[in-house]
């Protein structure tokens, strides 16, 4: 495994935003979903670290990256600025961006708004809620893992409800003081993140039109919901849904079958 090259805290627009940067060649970023913590792919950063330059980071007011004062609300958009902003304070841009679930909506964001910096992006499990026949019926899938953790342990026990939900057998392989930070991020998650992002819809348009190379995936063990949304962007990029191992947080489960279907999907 590589170590770590890099821990630094980036100053980008009205964060302080805490990166990490393995290995050298090609940048690569990998966008967090829900949580919004880094270490969530530790274990798959340093297998594609092996010949590029792959950069996590705690996205706005999560774990180790500043929460601006008076702030309460964010958006998709937002996230993307904040993620290509990064890679341009670094000196990394261009570079490819992968992201999953919610994640995946930023790296999205991120190549229809900035394509001068973002030349390729890897959707993973994308998290599409405006795209679907039955938004509500994809929500209430969830809703009563999250009010039932809820119950037990306040904002933080729907946190871990809804994590233990997402990362299934993969929860096992996160980082113990991860898990703190991301139990510790409740309140963002479920006050700034939550709804917002739920209703985040790209212009079609947009999608089709984009110059930027589009990589849409899905895990093998993919809900309905997600394949679903998955589809509605390799519709309108005029490519196929690639199946990558695993269930939703695919990259915890076997990170080494995951970033073997990463790296071939990079120059």
């Amino acid at each position: 495994m590589n170590s770590i090259s890099t821990a630094e805290r980036v100053h980008v627009g009205d964060l302080e935003m805490y990166a990490e940067v393995r290995g050298s060649g090609p940048a690569l970023l990998l966008v967090p979903g829900a949580g919004g913590d880094g270490d969530q792919y530790g274990e798959v950063a340093d297998l594609l670290a092996t010949d590029r330059t792959v950069i996590t980071y705690d996205r706005r007011s999560n774990s180790r990256t500043s929460r601006p004062d008076a702030w309460a609300a964010t958006t998709i958009d937002q996230q993307a600025d904040d993620a290509v902003g990064l890679l341009v304070e670094l000196g990394l841009a261009p570079a490819a961006v992968f992201g999953n679930s919610t994640g995946a909506l930023i790296a999205l964001s991120a190549a229809l708004r900035h394509p001068t910096w973002v030349h390729r992006a890897l959707v993973h499990e994308p998290t599409l809620m405006s795209v679907l026949a039955d938004p509500e019926g994809a929500l209430a899938s969830v809703q009563p893992v999250i009010a039932g953790g809820m119950e037990q342990g306040g904002l933080p026990g729907g946190a871990e409800a809804f994590l233990r939900f997402a990362a299934g057998v993969g929860y096992d392989r996160l980082p113990d003081d991860a898990v703190s930070r991301i139990l510790g991020n409740s309140e963002v998650l479920f006050q700034a993140e939550f709804g917002s992002f739920a209703s985040w819809a790209p212009d079609p348009a947009d999608v089709t039109g984009s110059p930027v190379d589009i990589t849409v995936m899905t895990g093998e063990e993919t809900a309905p919901f997600f394949a679903e949304a998955a589809r509605w962007i390799a519709a309108r990029r005029g490519t196929v849904v690639v199946t990558a191992p695993g269930g939703h947080m695919g990259f915890l489960e076997d990170p080494v079958a995951f970033a073997a279907v990463v790296a071939a999907l990079l120059p």
